[in-house]
């Protein structure tokens, strides 16, 4: 169903106080009265602003009337329309809505006729996780600024030899309440906000200490976001602080999901940049977007890292090392090197190694360590 547009003309009310509401409206031309019930006129709105919508978001009846002041054209808007974009949205923006409805009724004429739709059904569950989330954003705050957000480094082993020949950085949070917080939950709400330049921040500085302290044949991948690569200080910063440890860049391998990959022409700006400065990158959770071998094929990465999901299925799927096998023989073509991800047993880490894949990364080759533990063990992880 298309668009409707009304027409009014000068001194016709489009609504009046205590009316259903049933639609809001958009000013195509023309200027509207907003009044009270004694016909008072609060405010004039003209073209290309909105009006009606308070009764539309909680289906209240109209609290105030609207007449038009000249002849008008008005754009329809029917209650599903900001309804559905209003419960998709995030929940902080739905909570915010909710109190400022709240207070802009409690500024005007009560009416004991409302009737229960969006808002008023579940105001109270959009509430408590709007603020909930304004809560867990203050409480990570916190954690980073006292330094409780903790960094854990995962081994990749060289599937020739089974030795560690590097770590992927890993952040950890143990909420005081929530106990330990998945790193997808509280890493996405740090990319809401600049707080995951911060929690950057903490990881680079972790990993270049720990690397300072290792063979120098061992790298350390990091995961890193939009947000920093977009920062234009973010690459000169972390050359300057190698530099000053005496670390050579390729030391330091950054991983970009593949969801980052959408744009290729910004992709190819950033993989470009991180080449300049010296770093190598990698391609994290490949193979499970729409576009990963047009991708693959599009973009330089120095490392492809085959997310867990085929791995998993490796010998029960045939697909599966079908689709590793392609992999391999892409990878080698184009110079670049395979990291397979979730490797839990030794018949995977076997397969993969037959197939020719260069490094592995799971709990069968050991769980993420803290710095000191892998210090403590150095000489027993490390070959000569």
């Amino acid at each position: 169903m298309g668009f409707h547009l009304s027409f009014y003309k000068p001194g016709q009310f489009i609504f009046h106080s205590g009316a259903r509401s049933d639609r809001a409206y958009i000013i195509e031309k023309g200027t509207v009265e907003i009044l009270t019930d004694h016909n008072e006129t609060i405010h004039s709105l003209s073209v290309g602003e909105l009006f009606g919508e308070m009764g539309v978001l909680d289906q209240s009846v109209r609290s105030t009337a609207a007449r038009a002041k000249t002849q008008v054209t008005l754009l329809e808007i029917k209650p599903g329309q900001i309804t559905d974009r209003l419960t998709e949205t995030d929940p902080i923006i739905r909570a915010l809505i909710g109190v400022l409805l709240k207070r802009l009724r409690a500024l005007l004429p009560r009416n004991n006729n409302q009737t229960d739709d969006l808002l008023s059904h579940v105001a109270s569950v959009i509430e408590k996780s709007g603020l909930s989330k304004f809560r867990l954003e203050s409480e990570l705050r916190t954690a980073i600024n006292e330094g409780k957000v903790l960094t854990v480094f995962q081994p990749i082993v060289d599937l020739t030899n089974h030795q560690i020949y590097g770590f992927e950085a890993l952040s950890r949070w143990q909420h005081p309440k929530l106990g330990v917080m998945s790193p997808f939950e509280f890493i996405s709400l740090a990319e809401e906000t600049d707080m995951i330049i911060e929690v950057g921040s903490l990881v680079f500085n972790r990993a270049i200490d720990l690397l300072s302290q290792l063979p120098d044949s061992i790298f350390i991948n990091i995961n890193v976001s939009a947000k920093q690569l977009n920062d234009k200080q973010f690459l000169p910063g972390l050359s300057r602080q190698l530099k000053a440890s005496d670390i050579q860049p390729n030391r330091l391998k950054l991983e970009i999901t593949e969801t980052m990959m959408v744009d290729t022409v910004m992709a190819q700006h950033w993989i470009t940049q991180c080449h300049q400065s010296g770093f190598r990158v990698c391609a994290d959770d490949f193979g499970t977007g729409y576009s990963g071998l047009q991708q693959l094929l599009s973009l330089p990465f120095d490392v492809l890292k085959i997310d867990q999901v085929f791995i998993q299925g490796l010998l029960s799927e045939q697909v599966n090392q079908i689709l590793v096998e392609a992999m391999v023989s892409l990878a080698k073509k184009l110079g670049m090197k395979l990291v397979a991800e979730g490797v839990e047993d030794e018949q995977q880490h076997k397969l993969l190694k037959q197939l020719e894949v260069d490094f592995g990364q799971g709990y069968y080759y050991g769980k993420a360590m803290s710095k000191s533990e892998i210090l403590t063990r150095s000489d027993r992880l490390f070959s000569d």
